[in-house]
């Protein structure tokens, strides 16, 4: 398998960033702090890249990977996006590329049901208002599937949340019409949520880190820049590793489902896990090294600190990708 990005990809991820940088600075995720923020300019610019649908198709130049770096740039800007959740959508049902698809998954109590219609409460759904479709899981004949419900046929009650830029909701649920259904596909529809998300977080924590590489540059106590003294070298070294170890573990794992390797659901495990204990250390690290500075309103690293804890939790946190592979482990056969 070969871990370096292709020319198509490295593209990809240059035009992201020069996208987000003019469309979604972290201003943007200031704004919706202060509850004024609007991202459907921004929306509307990865509806018109095609960005919703990177990684669909199997002779897609991108694959998952290229979904990745798109996530991981998200991640750096801290930019309000559907981007994963329509990912996985899209894996689901067909859509037309351009409708962004919020993604319910936390119930309240007990999963959601299909009678008539489709009932239950589900927690913490990301821009639901905001949102062309929302997709519910739920029992389809006794088996974990999806259906697809408009955000007008739901009672959306906002949640307060740690992110902002996620603007949540409560999604409530009373024999709402199924636009569709299905039960086919989510395991692995999950599994690329999960490693896209890890690569957001990675993202966030990445740039977090360049902000503190960049501070300890400049500021400077006795004479010379703070950068230049051991201890806080060791603390911006070893958050790089662990930077760094993250990413390939991701990229790898990417690469695991883009080419259907028997190990892939483990690689992703492992690339979650991994990326969700890591991105909180290298932020932390961030913290440490900017001092008082970063703990004000004012500095833009815990907007970045927010969206890596919010990654965290998504599509699994480390305990529950560990608790995976321990199972998987269980199950595995020793030769005798």
């Amino acid at each position: 398998m070969d871990l370096e990005l292709t020319p198509d990809q490295r593209e990809l991820h240059a035009i992201a960033r020069g996208l987000l940088d003019d469309r979604a600075p972290l201003s943007l995720a200031r704004a919706f702090l202060e509850g004024e923020g609007d991202a459907g300019a921004l929306w509307a610019s990865f509806a018109e890249l095609g960005w919703y649908a990177v990684g669909l198709e199997e002779d897609d130049p991108f694959g998952v990977i290229g979904l990745c770096l798109l996530a991981e740039q998200c991640g750096a800007h801290a930019a309000p996006n559907l981007l994963v959740d329509t990912a996985v959508a899209a894996r689901l049902t067909d859509l037309d590329g351009e409708t962004p698809v919020a993604l319910a998954t936390l119930d309240a109590d007990g999963p959601a049901e299909i009678g008539p219609g489709v009932t239950g409460t589900k927690l913490g759904v990301h821009h639901a208002r905001s949102a062309g479709l929302i997709a519910v899981t739920a029992l389809v004949d006794g088996e974990p599937g999806v259906v697809f419900v408009a955000p007008e046929q739901c009672e959306l009650v906002p949640e307060p949340g740690l992110d902002p830029t996620a603007a949540a909701c409560r999604v409530v649920l009373e024999d709402a019409p199924a636009v569709a259904v299905t039960a086919d596909g989510l395991e692995e529809a999950l599994l690329v949520g999960a490693v896209a998300t890890a690569a957001e977080g990675i993202g966030a924590a990445s740039r977090a880190l360049d902000m503190a590489i960049a501070y300890a540059l400049e500021r400077r106590q006795f004479g010379r820049p703070i950068g230049s003294f051991q201890a806080l070298q060791h603390v911006l070294a070893e958050a790089h590793v662990k930077r760094e170890t993250a990413w390939a573990t991701t990229l790898y794992a990417a690469a695991s489902v883009d080419e259907g390797l028997p190990d892939h659901a483990a690689a992703v495990s492992i690339a979650k896990a991994h990326a969700a204990r890591a991105s909180r250390d290298v932020v932390h690290a961030a913290l440490q090294v900017l001092g008082g500075i970063a703990f004000t309103w004012e500095h833009d690293v815990h907007l970045l600190q927010r969206r890596v804890l919010e990654c965290e939790r998504r599509y699994g946190d480390a305990l529950h990708h560990e608790a995976r592979l321990g199972a998987a482990l269980g199950r595995t056969e020793v030769p005798a």
